[in-house]
């Protein structure tokens, strides 16, 4: 059968996502743009294809292909439950071009897959696992809502291919559909992370590097206030000053030990000191608050954070008016689900008395986490 060409400079995006959902579902295979390289992708479910993909690239059994998904969620579907780490770097890094070498246990969907499937994308019971950024192949997987076997688009062995003339000259008359998204910038492969429980290697270091992994890995504690000047401020360097303590390092050597801690406000003004009497209150327990400047809570910090401590109830509701699917991850700084009392316009005594709170608190707390 004739190979079919679309060009994405040249063509309309809904006719080429359609066209790429109908070759997959006939068990075809396509070369597809990515964030990183051009890949050749077959549905996973598709044993047949998955054949075809094995003799086109020559890959021998102990070189499995990765897995391209639709969202964490089809991860979790497939994988079962992540680890915390392994949820970290799904929600910090996917979509985008980092992929996860993940073990998968003996009771998860994915040992239902015919044999054949499992040796061409598993090797000693873990897969390889992406969700790429890029404006077509997200939409195609969005449509298939199922994974698709993805790997490079070119011969194994060989380096990556940046341009389509060099595929077709590599690949020839296997190739069944080729989009074409014109030459790739920097054709760097994804970064390749192996996590096991809450411990990680890179396996392979491609768009992003280690250090820039190391970041991503790390817990991120976050607390949420009105203006981010006494209360979240407050608790978010009490917090560190504890940890410092249990770890036994410096404040600002927290990050060396994998831990992130930061404060911000719902209706914060960027910029702003934390008041006089927040930091007055708290040289008493020898931390300088005078260098603090407001954040105001995003979607970058929601998306990162691993626990979010609302202040006070009415915080924690306006925070999941905005981002309903944090649940899991947001609660009210108590245990006992009042409120930190806000001590903005009283006395010293009513700032001292929020300093307590917050301590008694995050004693509570840190004791969950950690």
């Amino acid at each position: 059968m004739e190979r079919i060409n679309l060009c994405l400079s040249n063509c309309d995006w809904n006719a080429a996502v359609s066209n790429t959902v109908d070759a997959l579902h006939e068990g075809k295979i396509a070369v597809v743009p990515t964030e990183t390289v051009y890949g050749l992708a077959v549905r996973l479910a598709d044993s047949q294809a998955v054949g075809k993909l094995i003799e086109l690239k020559g890959r021998n059994e102990n070189h499995p292909f990765a897995l391209a998904f639709p969202s964490a969620y089809s991860i979790e579907d497939l994988c079962g439950e992540l680890s915390p780490l392994a949820q970290r770097l799904t929600r910090r890094c996917l979509p985008g071009p980092v992929s996860l070498v993940l073990d998968v246990p003996p009771d998860s969907i994915f040992w239902k897959l015919p044999t054949d499937i499992q040796q061409a994308v598993s090797q000693q019971s873990s897969i390889c696992c992406r969700i790429p950024d890029h404006p077509l192949l997200l939409p195609v997987l969005s449509e298939l809502n199922e994974p698709i076997v993805l790997t490079s688009a070119n011969k194994s062995g060989q380096g990556e291919s940046a341009s389509v003339e060099q595929i077709i000259a590599d690949l020839g008359n296997g190739i069944d559909l080729l989009i074409d998204g014109g030459p790739l910038a920097s054709p760097k492969p994804s970064t390749i992370v192996k996590v096991v429980g809450n411990d990680y290697t890179i396996l392979r270091e491609g768009i992003l590097k280690s250090d820039t992994i190391k970041r991503l890995a790390a817990l991120m504690i976050l607390f949420v206030c009105t203006e981010n000047t006494c209360r979240s401020p407050m608790a978010e360097h009490l917090c560190e000053k504890m940890l410092a303590e249990r770890l036994n390092c410096p404040a600002d050597a927290l990050e060396q030990h994998g831990i992130v801690v930061l404060s911000a406000g719902i209706s914060a003004t960027e910029g702003k000191p934390a008041t006089a009497k927040a930091v007055e209150i708290l040289q008493g327990y020898d931390i300088d608050l005078s260098g603090h400047r407001s954040l105001s809570l995003n979607e970058t910090y929601v998306r990162f954070a691993d626990y979010i401590f609302a202040m006070t109830r009415h915080h924690r509701e306006s925070i999941l008016s905005s981002w309903c699917n944090v649940d899991s991850r947001l609660s009210v700084f108590r245990r006992d689900g009042g409120d930190i009392a806000d001590p903005l316009g009283g006395s010293l005594d009513a700032y001292q008395a929020c300093a307590e709170q917050i301590q008694t608190a995050l004693g509570q707390r840190l004791e969950e986490i950690f």
